[in-house]
């Protein structure tokens, strides 16, 4: 099979089960499905290796209230639209970053986890990407169902390898 092909039916209905709870076994999603086992780790195994699908834990933004969430369009000095969105998306702070169309060039979403961390990505870090003419913020006050990667919503601090190249005693 091509691994760039559409998701087909099947691979939909695993794609939904793992939505509802990432810790499925294969033999539970065959059971449900009706197929085989290998068919399942076989159509996961192209999901996942091709990119098409990630098997992710998710944290709910409502339950972090002193979490920050914000859209930021963004104008973008054209010549340099995809250097500035590539270089927008890696700052920390962000979570997904979209060329668009409309009065902005792109658009960024942002958690933060305090207003001085959403202060300074906005003066600080946004403002010190080369090409980036303008910004217009807007915090959220409530999301209906947003759920952000764990990983993004609970960053873990550097452990004593990562910053030292040895371990501690």
């Amino acid at each position: 099979m091509n691994a760039s092909r559409s998701f087909d039916d099947t691979d939909m209905r695993i794609a939904h089960m793992l939505g509802e709870d990432g810790r499925l076994s294969n033999r539970e999603l065959a059971r449900r499905l009706g197929i085989s086992e290998g068919s399942v780790r076989q159509r996961l195994g192209r999901l996942l290796s091709s990119g098409a699908l990630k098997i992710a834990a998710q944290a709910n933004l409502e339950q972090q209230p002193e979490a920050f969430l914000a859209i930021v369009g963004v104008k973008i000095d054209g010549r340099r639209l995809t250097d500035c969105a590539e270089r927008i998306a890696r700052l920390p702070s962000v979570l997904t970053t979209m060329i668009v169309t409309g009065r902005h060039d792109l658009m960024a979403i942002i958690l933060a986890p305090s207003r001085q961390t959403l202060v300074d990505f906005v003066t600080n870090e946004l403002s010190g990407v080369p090409g980036v003419l303008d910004s217009e913020t807007s915090v959220v006050l409530k999301s209906l169902d947003f759920w952000v990667a764990a990983e993004k919503m609970f960053p873990l601090p550097p452990s004593p390898v990562e910053t030292t190249g040895r371990s501690r005693p």
